[in-house]
């Protein structure tokens, strides 16, 4: 199914494929919500085509992917089928139960549809958890206590508590913003970084973990925006799994940095010099 005003009026019409050798049925757009077959011209010619023919293109799935970038190329992945019953409009990534690996979490629905189409209000916001290899699993939101029953769109995260748990604040259409607290996970390592005057937050370095045995963590990048009209904290929180001996910034414009990470710290300053101050107002808080 795809949309394409076909006749020029300014409209979006409907195009949709048939299961009856692959034959298209075409909707014009009446301007007031509503679709009205089309068998006249100018639909008459592409009515007798296939998708492929009209378009040029094809499409191989319609489920909701990830794209693990593979340094050279991206691997397509699906998603669970939890993640394909309603549509998505938020995504946050981080690592919500401090396993060291990075989750996701999807807010969903929409409610916006023309009176003859049922609403689509499957989804309650999903946590996608991360094994580490690209895989990810639904956790239900009786595990998870995310129950989002409304139209979900904007989705952020951050540690406003200072305790070491990534938190999320998940937007409505129409209805109150969600914040919700983790009291579950294992308390990561909070890492704010200090750049230049332009770029105070560093906006586009990449921040990772190293621990013995040269073993080292998850990438996070420091952006500014990201999923639907949100942005997450510039304090970002990473997973441990172990006591880290140092970290690395790769701050843009390319430049690397290399710092220890002190014993037991909780939250540290990073400077564009390699300087580690402690993250004021951190909360002393052991991994369980």
């Amino acid at each position: 199914m795809t949309w394409f005003d076909f006749n020029g009026d300014g409209w979006e019409d409907l195009l949709i494929g048939t299961g009856r050798g692959g034959r298209l049925a075409v909707f014009r757009n009446d301007g007031q919500g509503g679709f009205i077959p089309q068998r006249a011209k100018p639909f008459e010619v592409p009515a007798q085509r296939d998708l492929t023919t009209v378009l040029g293109w094809q499409a191989n799935s319609t489920n909701r992917v990830i794209f693990l970038n593979r340094g050279d190329h991206f691997e397509a992945g699906p998603l669970p089928v939890e993640a394909q019953w309603s549509p998505v409009f938020g995504i946050a990534v981080g690592d919500l139960d401090g396993d060291g690996n990075e989750d996701v979490f999807v807010s969903q629905n929409f409610f916006g549809v023309p009176s003859a189409t049922s609403r689509y209000d499957a989804g309650r916001g999903l946590w996608l958890k991360g094994n580490g290899r690209g895989g990810f699993v639904a956790v239900s939101g009786d595990e998870s206590g995310l129950e989002i029953d409304g139209e979900g769109r904007g989705a952020a995260l951050c540690d406003y508590d200072h305790d070491g748990r990534l938190d999320l604040a998940v937007g409505q259409n129409g209805s109150a913003t969600k914040l919700y607290r983790n009291v579950g996970g294992i308390p990561g390592l909070r890492v704010r970084l200090n750049g230049t005057p332009e770029n105070p937050l560093g906006v586009g370095a990449v921040i990772r973990l190293l621990y013995a045995n040269g073993r080292s963590g998850r990438a996070r990048e420091v952006h500014a925006g990201g999923g639907y009209w949100s942005q997450d904290s510039a304090v970002t929180v990473l997973g441990l799994s172990g006591e880290p001996e140092a970290l690395t910034v790769k701050w843009p414009g390319g430049a690397d940095v290399r710092v220890p990470v002190p014993r037991g710290a909780r939250g540290i300053v990073v400077g564009l010099d390699g300087k580690v101050d402690p993250l004021p107002g951190t909360r002393k808080i052991p991994p369980h």
